[in-house]
């Protein structure tokens, strides 16, 4: 049995796993959320895990894993990284991009700010989603991923701009975000994944630039610069 195949089969196995069971009280270990059983499950700890994934019908697989040894092994691996990183690309890039969308929502829709606090917290984080727009651009075509520390910084800034220092809501928010970059430079990465990361945050930023410029702003009669 080829070892891509092997590799999607039990891939499969976990996502679903991840996704659906991670918090199971009866499971042997309880995530926090998937992308926390997913790192769990990680391409290095690939030997420990694998069985626990494997049916009484895998039998491919089973007499495969038996007869070839340290090859199986070696073959198997980066083909299931492939699978994970990928997952975990997008992923963390969907949970950090959802934060700066939800953000510029959250604005438009606090019933306590009158239209011109709305339009300059939304005109501030613009800029900063601009500048920060930039950097990545930036390291995307130096081929230098940004650091983590600086990523939690720049999220650091937007919040500058939209939630008073020190709020409840403010530390809770920075928490999240400390939290997913420790995920950004886990281990079995390098710089192509952390590039690769980048990158589709960016698509997210670039969205709620859109959505602040092109719907928000003109909604709350600012015109766009398209106008």
């Amino acid at each position: 049995m080829n070892p891509d195949k092997i590799a999607k089969t039990i891939f499969d196995r976990v996502v679903d796993y991840c996704t659906n069971n991670y918090d199971n009280p009866r499971n042997t270990y309880v995530f926090s959320d998937p992308l926390d059983c997913m790192a769990y499950h990680a391409p290095g700890n690939l030997d420990a895990f694998l069985d626990n994934f494997l049916t009484n019908e895998d039998n491919d697989i089973i007499e495969t894993k038996k007869n070839s040894g340290w090859e199986f092994w070696e073959a198997l691996k980066p083909e299931y990284k492939k699978l994970w990183r990928k997952w975990v690309d997008q992923e963390l890039a969907y949970k950090l991009g959802h934060i700066l969308e939800s953000e510029a929502q959250r604005i438009m829709k606090d019933n306590e700010l009158d239209n011109s606090s709305k339009v300059r917290y939304l005109t501030e984080y613009a800029e900063v989603l601009n500048k920060f727009a930039d950097t990545i651009k930036q390291a995307l075509q130096n081929g230098e991923p940004i650091l983590s520390s600086k990523l939690y910084d720049w999220y650091k800034m937007l919040a500058d701009v939209t939630s008073p220092f020190n709020s409840d809501y403010r530390n809770e928010l920075l928490y999240k975000v400390l939290y997913l970059t420790d995920y950004y430079d886990m281990h079995d990465t390098d710089d192509t994944d952390l590039l690769q990361t980048l990158s589709l945050l960016l698509d997210y930023i670039n969205r709620t630039l859109y959505d602040i410029e092109q719907k928000y702003l003109p909604e709350l009669g600012v015109l766009s610069n398209e106008s």
